[in-house]
């Protein structure tokens, strides 16, 4: 979280929480990104996002499938670029920005065995600036943006101790779209 970036010119954050719930459990959250419970921390920022995007020619909020994530798949400004399913998803953002950012959200056990009660959720962003245009929108952006992505983490984190007591999914950040 610098306002300079890493030797190779890329912006790079990272993000963790220990989560007092199963990988499982801590999992079904990430797999939920962008569906019923929303980006887990002020939804309405990100519907905002996602009216701007598509007003200057981005995709805007697409929502995502409502079946389990797929390699390719839409979830808003963002396309699913990898996934390893109990472990980890990565998406890259299709917004106009002056440059490319891409989200990444792992889950690991911190037992001995997959029904362990305690996990860690690691979120790990990175941005590629478009040359000058773009390291002056990451200073910009930086303090509100560090705000969002800590909130996310955190909100992700107690969803899944939620659900781990009990809870039914969603409800943590609304839907993102209709």
């Amino acid at each position: 979280m610098s306002l300079t970036p890493e030797a190779d010119g890329v912006f790079r954050e990272r993000r963790e929480r220990t989560v007092e719930a199963p990988a499982s459990t801590a999992w079904s959250c990430v797999a939920d990104l962008g569906g019923e419970p929303g980006w887990y921390a002020v939804s309405w920022l990100w519907q905002v996002r996602g009216v701007l995007d598509r007003a200057i020619g981005g995709p805007g909020n697409r929502g995502r499938p409502t079946r389990e994530l797929c390699p390719g798949d839409p979830v808003d400004g963002w396309r699913v670029e990898a996934l390893d399913p109990g472990r980890s998803l990565t998406l890259v953002s299709e917004q106009r920005l002056p440059g490319t950012a891409r989200l990444t959200h792992e889950v690991e056990s911190l037992g001995t065995g997959p029904d362990s009660p305690r996990s860690r959720l690691v979120q790990r962003l990175e941005w590629h600036p478009d040359g000058r245009p773009g390291r002056v929108f990451w200073r910009v952006e930086l303090p509100m943006h560090k705000a969002v992505m800590s909130a996310m983490v955190t909100g992700m984190a107690r969803e899944a101790e939620r659900r781990a007591l009990g809870g039914r999914p969603g409800g943590a950040g609304g839907r993102m779209a209709p």
